[in-house]
């Protein structure tokens, strides 16, 4: 079984009653094949690069699964079909993918990341006296950099 990314454009002005018909007929045809759907992701109306039957906004969905070919060609024609889709793309993502090992992906919680330190005050980041800072500064020994005149000197 492979895993597969499946691009959707719906059109724009599409009721969500009807796309959410259309997306519960793939996850059927990705089910009835022991197949697996990873998420629905979807992404809303956004602007197509260029206009598709006269279109310029679509509705933009991806779906995220692991099924056998016969499966993805069945989802290919019934999109094909379907006119309030202008357009649709799949990707195989990864070859003879175990689908128990994603559903654990899936279920696992993402790490959280480290805690950042917040952020200190002003007032406490300067607490140590100006002469202080002076003096640190001036007991630093310069590194020793050669100047033009120097490097020229030595060829």
């Amino acid at each position: 079984m492979n895993r597969y990314e499946t691009f959707i454009i719906f059109e724009a002005d599409l009721a969500e009653e009807e796309r959410k018909a259309i997306l519960e007929r793939v996850e059927s045809l990705i089910s009835g094949d022991n197949g697996l759907l990873l998420v629905f992701d979807e992404w809303g109306s956004r602007k197509l690069a260029y206009p598709i039957r006269k279109k310029n906004q679509g509705y933009y969905v991806r779906a995220d699964y692991c099924a056998t070919g016969n499966a993805v060609l069945s989802i290919e024609r019934i999109l094909s079909q379907d006119q309030r889709i202008l357009r649709f793309m799949t990707v195989r993502l990864e070859a003879d993918a175990d689908p128990e090992t994603l559903k654990a992906e899936m279920a696992a919680p993402e790490e959280v990341p480290a805690a950042v330190e917040p952020e200190k005050d002003v007032a406490e980041t300067k607490s140590e006296p100006a002469e202080m800072e002076t003096a640190a500064a001036e007991d630093e020994t310069p590194s020793t950099v050669e100047t033009e005149s120097e490097s020229v000197d030595k060829e």
